[in-house]
């Protein structure tokens, strides 16, 4: 399984190596450390930073949202953007050549940055270690942050078995074919 996501993590290079941007930057804003720079390693934490726990309820719930987040904000619109223009508008190398090939790039771009929307297995644990069973975190964070908080305790076991991979593609291949 962890060749599989390397290899997942490898062909969606573009938006792994902007999560592991948002990462860094979350780390930097926060103010922990960072063990180990580079973004595209060969190892589990392909597209993610090595970085030191957060302490804190608001700063663990950040870090296990916040680069996701951003990555899926920026890759959404860019990812319409060329997909709209592929499926609905009928764009084809018979049309336009130029647009055709600009299309699908700006489409694989956001479907790479789709596919790494979600944090490390370790990040979501630290979470809900911290917000909810230390409870740091006032009632009204956690009350506030228990929906996306599941959501990314769901999505990263899903990203660790490169389900969300898959997922995605079969439904992008299976919209140009239906």
């Amino acid at each position: 399984m962890r060749t599989l996501y390397i290899i997942t993590r490898i062909l969606t290079f573009p938006g792994a190596y902007l999560r592991g941007f948002w990462e860094q930057l979350t780390c930097r804003i926060l103010g922990l450390p960072v063990e180990i720079p580079g973004y595209l390693r060969i190892d589990e934490a392909c597209s993610h930073v090595e970085h030191a726990l957060a302490k804190k309820g608001f700063a663990s719930y950040l870090m296990a949202t916040g680069a996701g987040f951003m990555n899926f904000m920026t890759g959404l619109p860019i990812f319409l953007a060329g997909f709209m223009n592929l499926r609905y508008m009928g764009i084809t190398p018979y049309d336009n050549l130029g647009y055709f090939i600009f299309y699908v790039i700006i489409t694989y771009i956001g479907f790479s940055m789709l596919c790494n929307i979600f944090p490390l297995v370790e990040d979501t644990m630290n979470l809900f270690d911290v917000a909810y069973k230390q409870k740091k975190m006032n009632i009204i964070g956690r009350i506030l942050f228990a929906i996306p908080s599941a959501l990314a305790f769901v999505g990263s076991f899903l990203e660790k078995y490169c389900i969300t991979f898959i997922a995605l593609a079969a439904a992008v291949i299976l919209s140009f074919v239906i």
